[in-house]
């Protein structure tokens, strides 16, 4: 749709309607169908296209849409009317401006907006200087005020001490004596004041070393408890490691036991030790046993008694 300037304008429209339940009759006999496709939008975009053009693209954007789609209603809500159309509502959801027009619609509201914060800050200055002159002339006022009022009040004081100049010595005599009544009050005032707060460094003397006192008690206890707790630890330490050492002794001794008796059910199992432990040190010769060679039947028969000793030994342990 074309605006007043010639622009095209995209519009989003809806339409709320309903059939008038009188005139069915005609609307089934008279009207094409459907009533959605071949009556409404075309009487809704007929509006349009005559009322858009009597307006600018600000008008219908900003100025006067609320204007455009009121003229809009009435127009759609009295055509489809006589159809026996009842238009409930009629909205101008969006308007989709000229990309030109958009550039330039922003950059215009932009400078509105500038020039209106102009216009604040100008008028805020404003006010400031009418403030600033209105405190100007008070504090005028304000000083005439105090120079009218001070001359005034020199002048009763002095017509004052002329007509009291009879009174002076009675008037010097009272203020010295209020002044020494008010120099004892302030002497007990300060008195009082000197005494409280000895009393309250007492008290917070007083509260210290309770306080110091009961860290001292709590320090002890946590001490004794500690060594408590030491002297547990340890015992429960020399139990376990007396319980150690007697499990290791029963299995030495059961060990040796088991020793001795695979020994003594195969004496030459020393033979077979010994040769293990002295094979780094010692080259082996294998001679028979049939008693011929001397040394070693020597030999052999030094293992079996160094075994058959050991044993004995072992024994007697």
């Amino acid at each position: 749709m074309q605006a007043k300037e010639g622009l095209t304008l995209g519009l989003a429209i809806t339409v709320r309607y309903r059939l008038d339940a009188k005139k069915l009759d005609y609307i089934q006999g008279n009207l094409p169908r459907p009533v959605e496709k071949e009556i409404v939008p075309p009487t809704v975009a007929s509006v349009w296209r005559e009322i858009v053009p009597n307006y600018t693209v600000r008008d219908v954007f900003s100025a006067k849409r609320e204007e455009v789609r009121q003229r809009a209603a009435g127009l759609i809500t009295q055509k489809l009317a006589a159809d026996g159309i009842v238009v409930k509502e009629v909205m101008l959801r969006d308007i989709q401006l000229p990309p030109e027009y958009a550039k330039g619609l922003e950059a215009l509201l932009l400078k509105e907006q500038e020039n209106d914060r102009m216009g604040v800050e100008t008028e805020l200055k404003g006010k400031q200087v009418r403030i600033a002159e209105l405190e100007a002339e008070a504090a005028k006022v304000q000083q005439v005020k105090q120079a009218e009022g001070e001359a005034q009040v020199h002048v009763l004081q002095a017509k004052g001490e002329a007509d009291a100049m009879q009174y002076t010595l009675p008037l010097k005599e009272k203020q010295i004596q209020q002044s020494r009544l008010e120099a004892q009050a302030r002497k007990e005032a300060t008195i009082q004041n000197a005494e409280a707060e000895a009393q309250a460094k007492e008290i917070d003397s007083k509260a210290e070393g309770e306080r110091r006192k009961l860290l001292a008690d709590a320090e002890a206890q946590a001490k004794v408890m500690d060594s408590k707790a030491e002297g547990e630890r340890r015992r429960l330490l020399a139990d376990a490691e007396a319980d150690r050492i007697r499990v290791t002794s029963v299995a030495d001794a059961e060990r040796m036991h088991s020793e001795a008796a695979i020994l003594k059910d195969n004496p030459l199992l020393i033979n077979k030790i010994v040769a293990e432990r002295l094979s780094d040190k010692l080259q082996i010769m294998m001679v028979p046993a049939d008693g011929k060679f001397f040394f070693a039947n020597d030999v052999l028969r030094g293992m079996d008694v160094a075994s058959q000793s050991r044993q004995a030994e072992r024994q007697t342990r």
